[in-house]
């Protein structure tokens, strides 16, 4: 999951691409902030646990299914003061992720961004600084993932080769058979681009940046579900309704957390920059991807 200052990123670029490429290459990194395994650094989220929920708020529900697991909770203060997201967070305050996980039905009801219905399997609150909160009790049906706390690191992330920005950038000869020879998938460029992250021992979690797929772009996956399923996916409205989302946010597969999502999977929340703006966190869309 490139992540890197603009320094290392724009170093690379300027030595591996011709001068056109790297500046527009550059022109589409955005910056995020890697959720890393707690090291020296403050605490400022964690996976797991008991999320610490408004006096008056129940435990999240898919009403007709069951209670949703708390997957993470992010502490927005500790999220400012870690740098520059991308993002236009609440500056206090906590954001509490939830997700049907399958654990209660053995995986019979999963959330899928193509369902609507499935919508209210994933949730994002945001509990306002100064609320009276404690921490709820998980309901007894579905013990609580393992602690894991998470530090912050602010950096520069990377697009995925078929991100919507990249085909903008770089027109339709992206996704085409030239676009195996461009210079952006040179065998010198991506290994280089590969060595940043090896030996990192960090997994992907990520809040705001670009996404990492596991199967393609996450954002066609939430542009299709918001066409409906009749759209087909040579729909040039499409592009349009991909670049209106952006990530809020990433939870990979963790050991750690005893979190496995399908076949070492991935869980996205995506949402529309005005929605955010205006925390409407309910509008946020789910998808999740597994090898």
């Amino acid at each position: 999951m490139t992540h890197a200052s603009a320094e290392v990123l724009h170093d690379l670029a300027h030595r591996h691409l011709p001068p056109d490429d790297a500046a527009r290459w550059i022109g589409l990194l955005a910056p995020g902030i890697r959720l890393a395994h707690a090291g020296d650094g403050p605490v400022a989220g964690r996976l797991g646990g008991l999320p610490a929920l408004p006096l008056d708020v129940p435990w999240p529900v898919w009403e007709g299914n069951g209670p949703l697991s708390h997957i993470a909770s992010l502490d927005c203060a500790a999220l400012a003061a870690a740098g520059d997201c991308g993002l236009a967070l609440p500056d206090s305050g906590t954001l509490l992720f939830f997700h049907y996980d399958g654990r209660l039905d053995g995986g019979d009801s999963l959330v899928h961004a193509s369902d609507p219905d499935t919508r209210p399997g994933a949730q994002v609150l945001h509990v306002p600084a100064g609320t009276p909160t404690r921490p709820h009790p998980a309901p007894p049906e579905l013990p609580p993932y393992p602690e894991v706390p998470l530090t912050a690191q602010a950096g520069l992330t990377v697009p995925a080769d078929d991100a919507p920005g990249v085909r903008a950038a770089f027109g339709e000869v992206v996704g085409s058979r030239e676009w195996r020879q461009h210079p952006l998938n040179s065998r010198l460029f991506t290994k280089a681009l590969n060595d940043l992250d090896s030996g990192s021992g960090d997994v992907g979690h990520r809040l705001g940046g670009h996404p990492v797929p596991v199967q393609g772009a996450v954002e066609w996956e939430i542009a299709h579900a918001v066409l409906g399923p009749g759209a087909s996916w040579q729909d040039p409205r499409l592009d349009d309704e991909a670049t209106r989302w952006v990530l809020l946010a990433q939870i990979d597969t963790d050991d750690d957390a005893d979190m496995m999502w399908g076949d070492v999977g991935t869980l996205y929340w995506l949402i529309r920059p005005a929605d955010l703006a205006a925390g409407r966190f309910d509008r946020a869309s789910f998808a999740w991807q597994c090898c």
